[in-house]
């Protein structure tokens, strides 16, 4: 038996599922019907990089799916993205924030006085190793595909460290009732130590990681 359809010449969306993410993300899997003499005309509207019918805020990734069937009817199914773009942990919505740690081994110049150590002190600063540990803060959130990480603030968490040891280009170890004296006079800063970038349509979802940066610059007396 025959049916005859009198319902809209549009996209109908007929199924959505949404999922949101703690990072800020929010996924849309949406399912739109019409009639497969319209499916033509209609497909350009879940292109990618189109926002997603009915749902402004969702930026479609890829072009959506099409089935055509035989019942006169297309079927079109459509994922598409949204970001918060909220990269402040101060927001209501806070971002979600993991402490980690690193070791560093880097080298500075040192004037080495009083530290008993073997090899004669001379009046030249001589090469020192140091190794440290310290505290890293991650964090992921989402941004515009078009927006740069040299944006964003710098973290207010304050990172800390430890020196662990220290050797000089002799292969003295630096006593450790020193170390504190050598921690405190060390040149460091919270940069960004590792990236990495999620590509969902108009948004990335970005994790990033901050660390500590020791200078080497200017010679220490210890």
């Amino acid at each position: 038996m025959a049916h005859i359809y009198y319902g809209s010449d549009e996209l109908i969306l007929t199924q959505v599922n949404r999922e949101n993410f703690n990072t800020g993300l929010s996924r849309i899997d949406a399912t739109y019907k019409c009639r497969t003499t319209k499916a033509d005309d209609l497909e350009p509207q879940l292109y990618a990089g189109l926002r997603l019918p009915g749902y402004n805020n969702f930026i479609i990734r890829e072009n959506a799916k099409r089935i055509d069937g035989t019942d006169g009817f297309t079927t079109f199914t459509s994922t598409a993205f949204y970001g918060t773009l909220v990269t402040s942990p101060s927001a209501t919505s806070l971002i979600p924030s993991v402490l980690g740690a690193q070791q560093d081994a880097f080298t500075i110049s040192a004037y080495l006085y009083g530290t008993g150590l073997q090899n004669p002190i001379d009046p030249n600063s001589r090469k020192i190793t140091v190794y440290a540990l310290s505290d890293t803060l991650t964090r992921k959130f989402t941004m515009l595909t078009t927006s740069s990480v040299t944006s964003l603030d710098v973290p207010t968490q304050t990172l800390t460290f430890k020196v662990i040891k220290s050797i000089d280009e002799f292969g003295n170890v630096i006593p450790e009732s020193f170390l504190n004296n050598l921690a405190s006079k060390l040149i460091y800063t919270t940069n960004i130590i590792n990236i990495n970038r999620s590509n969902f349509g108009g948004f990335d979802e970005v994790q990033i990681t901050w660390g500590i940066a020791f200078g080497t610059a200017n010679s220490i007396s210890i």
